[in-house]
């Protein structure tokens, strides 16, 4: 199940004001954005599809950072980023 969820504020009395929604698959929160809600309800649907792309794109950027880190270097390195070899310095105009 696919969930847009409106967790709040439920006592601002600007009935058409700005909320916090969550998108929800099953139980599990996939992220959550902010939505004014006199906007209607095609702009709450396009900013929930926005929300969920920028998980996916923040998570992936996560992963590159964790699997980049300096962490995975050879001991011997010192935990320094050993040189590129191979440069494209000849390339250059």
């Amino acid at each position: 199940m696919i969930a847009i969820v409106n967790v709040g504020p439920h006592d601002d009395s600007d009935k058409l004001g700005v909320r916090t929604y969550e998108v929800r698959i099953n139980a599990d929160v996939v992220c959550t954005f902010r939505h004014r809600r006199a906007d209607g309800l095609g702009r709450c649907l396009l900013e929930a599809s926005k929300a969920v792309e920028r998980q996916k794109w923040e998570q992936a950027a996560r992963i590159l950072d964790i699997a980049n880190t300096t962490a995975h270097l050879p001991p011997a390195s010192g935990g320094k980023v050993p040189p590129v070899v191979g440069t494209l310095d000849r390339w250059k105009p």
